[in-house]
């Protein structure tokens, strides 16, 4: 009878892990595939007409015509370290990258706000390489998305494990600058 029990119960155990395994990566998929279906979004609405008053800013840049090389040199010394920083500084075994922007979530208000104002300043530091309106545009529109669900309460810290806007917009430079050469 005991062992019948024993059985059972581990039986239930493995059930119960493989249903919480499966669920995590159902969860993580839809969340991840809504946050990306949201930022399509603002950036149709409203990332194009922000983008293009910001990107005035980086004519000079643009006129100047800063080498690849420097460019490259210069976006891996600052832009990509905060990106690291904020969204993929260590790695967790069940989470998986993390970093302080997930960590200022647990600050209410303030921390979602720091969060988006060290993004927005991601952002700025790439206008020196004068980026088209378009690049803008979706950084600025993951930049929203990473404010809006990180200001919910305990989804704002999934938002910002899996979605990791910081580290999708560096991604983003760094595709336009290796382009651009």
């Amino acid at each position: 009878m005991l062992e019948l029990l024993v059985v059972w119960l581990l039986a239930a155990f493995v059930f119960v892990v493989a249903v919480s395994v499966v669920g995590y990566v159902v969860v993580r998929w839809l969340f991840v595939r809504t946050a990306e279906g949201l930022a399509r979004q603002v950036e149709r609405r409203v990332g194009v007409a922000a983008a293009h008053g910001l990107t005035r800013l980086a004519n000079y840049a643009q006129a100047t015509g800063i080498p690849l090389d420097e460019a490259n040199r210069l976006f891996g010394a600052h832009i990509d370290r905060l990106a690291t920083l904020m969204d993929s500084a260590i790695t967790l075994p069940v989470l998986g990258k993390l970093g302080l922007d997930a960590m200022l979530d647990f600050v209410p208000v303030v921390g979602p706000l720091v969060g988006t104002a060290v993004s927005l300043t991601l952002i700025a530091r790439t206008l020196r390489y004068g980026p088209p309106t378009s690049l803008v545009s979706k950084m600025l529109s993951n930049a929203a998305v990473d404010l809006v669900l990180g200001s919910i309460p305990f989804v704002g810290f999934f938002a910002d494990v899996w979605f990791r806007a910081n580290d999708r917009n560096a991604a983003l430079m760094r595709q336009f600058l290796q382009g651009r050469g």
